[in-house]
């Protein structure tokens, strides 16, 4: 079971209090989703303007959440999405079709690998 600490933040209007339109704050919280402390030794900071800010801590409430929890959950889950389309290669059907040719096809001769093959290795052998 997750250990909850609190935390006090400032709302978003304390935030941007005396600073120009266009400034960001750091909101920065010590929260922990799943375990103790010790395990969650990781930080992220965020700078985020007060209607980012407003809209994220409304969903999170929304979903039953802390705003930790909902934005790790979120980008846990856009990170494993990412991660899965990054590590497939897509290709058109005749593209397969011409690797899975060439993956059947007889190898092509290479003299100079099999001279290597038939020569000691320079490695010692155990």
């Amino acid at each position: 079971m997750g250990m909850r600490l609190p935390v006090a933040l400032p709302g978003p209007a304390a935030l941007v209090e005396n600073r120009g339109p266009s400034s960001c704050t750091y909101c920065v919280s010590t929260l922990t989703v799943m375990g103790s402390v010790e395990q969650c030794r990781g930080r992220i900071n965020l700078r985020v303007d007060p209607n980012q800010e407003a809209r994220l801590r409304a969903a999170a409430e929304a979903n039953g959440e802390t705003l930790t929890g909902f934005l790790l959950t979120a980008g846990i889950e856009r990170a494993e999405a990412v991660l899965e389309r990054v590590g497939r290669i897509a290709v058109s059907a005749a593209a397969f079709e011409r690797f899975v040719t060439a993956l059947d096809a007889k190898p092509e001769p290479m003299p100079i690998l099999t001279r290597y093959a038939k020569e000691p290795s320079p490695i010692p052998s155990r």
